[in-house]
């Protein structure tokens, strides 16, 4: 009797947590249910309950305190975290997702902080080391990101974030120096090239850019200089102003002096617009150039219009661009079309004549380790260069920028 008694007493206490148990995980599956559908309040709802209930249960809580920082109530959220990631033996999980709760609200220093204490359990934590990294850069430690990041062993599911750091980190760079080499050549008649390049130095401010540049050209058996000067002033809504003014040693091969202005608006949705004009003085006349633009962007494609006006001389010219970009490469590739009368590049002399072009140019971009970047471009014209009479005029350039 006494035997039957216990067996039915044990099968009652196995029941009853078998319950319990069976209660537990049916109410874990339907917040995480709820969770993957958005309903935050209704899955918080059913788990609050449950943590009251099992109070022993930090699975429960860590899920609670993940849950609202995914709704956003960040301090809430560091409430139900902190005790078990402050302990002198934290949770690991408590850890991780309160990294993630300070990372999320742009509290770098924090999660810095307990990225460290959980990399004291796991060292070699990825994922850990790539969000401490990008707290480092954040928090202005460049440096010390770039160290974190070198611990990490590249592979397919991380190649993008550490490039796209990298990156970020690399354009930093206050100071670069470009040199450059234009090759102005013609067939069917042909004539001597022309030959020009330049070299600039450029430094940023922290909310400018001030570039110098001298320019040399080779043409007609004679060489002149052209020093100028660029300045851009960003505003607090990506709208900024470009600024272009120099002089030179002659008076053919590139104007007596020139100056430029223009303002690049505020973007709309995916639009780019700006308005802008170009005042260049010769010995015998002045021109003056009214341009703009007006791009849309499409991913990481961009599609841009920009005309040239030539008010004195009546000259017009249409350039159609496409342009596609990879952000953490630096690189680009660029297609253009255009049609008019205003010179490839708009290196004005005193020689222009309203005679109409047609050109097809393509550009690359290639960065060469984290600083080198090498832009070859090609422009084939097909120009009139007496009424009715065209020839062909091929454009070749190099630019090459080291970014420090």
């Amino acid at each position: 009797m006494k035997f039957l008694y216990y067996t039915l007493f044990l099968l009652f206490i196995s029941n009853t947590i078998l319950g319990q148990e069976i209660n537990f995980d049916t109410a874990m599956s339907e917040a995480k249910h709820e969770v993957e559908k958005g309903n935050y309040d209704k899955a918080l709802s059913i788990l609050e309950p449950l943590s009251a209930k099992f109070p022993e249960n930090e699975d429960v809580k860590i899920y609670i305190g993940r849950i609202y920082s995914w709704k956003k109530d960040y301090n809430t959220a560091i409430k139900i975290l902190s005790p078990m990631a402050d302990r002198s033996k934290p949770d690991a999980e408590a850890l991780l997702a309160i990294i993630n709760v300070y990372f999320w609200s742009e509290q770098f220093d924090k999660c810095n902080f307990y990225c460290d204490k959980y990399l004291v359990i796991d060292p070699n934590s990825t994922d850990v080391i790539l969000i401490k990294a990008n707290c480092l850069e954040k928090l202005g430690r460049d440096k010390e990101a770039l160290e974190a990041v070198e611990k990490v062993p590249v592979n397919e599911n991380n190649t993008q974030a550490i490039t796209g750091l990298r990156t970020l980190i690399g354009r930093k760079a206050k100071n670069a120096i470009a040199v450059s080499y234009l090759n102005v050549s013609t067939s069917n008649p042909g004539q001597s090239p022309l030959h020009y390049g330049y070299v600039e130095y450029s430094h940023k401010f922290s909310k400018s850019a001030l570039v110098g540049r001298a320019n040399v050209g080779y043409a007609n058996n004679d060489t002149q200089m052209l020093f100028e000067a660029d300045y851009y002033q960003t505003f607090s809504k990506r709208n900024y102003l470009y600024v272009n003014a120099g002089v030179s040693t002659g008076q053919t091969i590139f104007p007596v002096a020139k100056a430029g202005v223009e303002y690049y608006f505020t973007p709309y949705k995916k639009f780019d617009y700006s308005l802008g004009l170009k005042f260049m003085h010769f010995e015998t006349e002045d021109v003056t150039l009214l341009t703009g633009q007006l791009s849309y962007r499409m991913g990481t494609y961009t599609l841009a219009y920009r005309p040239f006006y030539d008010t004195g001389n009546e000259l017009f010219s249409h350039v159609l661009s496409l342009q596609t970009t990879n952000e953490e490469k630096e690189s680009l590739l660029r297609l253009e079309l255009q049609y008019g009368n205003v010179p490839y590049l708009y290196l004005y002399n005193n020689f222009i004549e309203p005679l109409k072009a047609y050109r097809v140019g393509i550009q690359y971009q290639q960065r060469f380790g984290k600083s080198f970047f090498v832009r070859p471009i090609f422009l084939y014209e097909y120009e009139e260069y007496l009424p009715e009479q065209y020839r062909n005029r091929f454009n070749a350039q190099i630019i090459i920028t080291k970014r420090f």
